[in-house]
């Protein structure tokens, strides 16, 4: 390799001067992290599809079958599965996948099923 040239004495000093005076010696040595702020929220309870909604139905329908106080699980449970059951037919069929930077890009349509389908159910990531 090529060694770097060797500046004369005079410029070498002014651009030690400008450099100092600039105040180049106070700056950091490496860029800050920038800290997100942390924020406090509720974790989404709700299912990814709607596979996941009936298999919270049947939890919520054998707990609600075999805890007698717990009855009203049952009905909860049968309605969840039915749910279900009504949502995927409701899931959204959209046109081919778009990419962007390599990363899935879930555009929506607008139409009321998938305003729907996207209300109860949360993004899988």
């Amino acid at each position: 390799m090529a060694e770097s040239p060797q500046l004369p004495d005079r410029i070498q000093k002014d651009l030690e001067d400008a450099l100092r005076d600039g105040g180049v010696d106070k700056l950091p040595s490496r860029p800050r992290r920038r800290r997100r702020p942390l924020r406090l929220r509720l974790p989404d309870l709700r299912p990814r599809n709607p596979g996941e909604l009936v298999l919270y139905g049947v939890v919520l329908g054998l707990v609600g079958y075999f805890v007698p106080p717990l009855r009203g699980l049952l009905l909860l449970g049968l309605a969840c599965v039915a749910l279900a059951i009504v949502t995927h037919f409701l899931q959204p069929q959209g046109q081919r996948p778009k990419y962007w930077r390599g990363r899935y890009l879930d555009v929506p349509s607008g139409q009321w099923p998938e305003r729907l389908y996207r209300l109860i159910y949360r993004r899988s990531i």
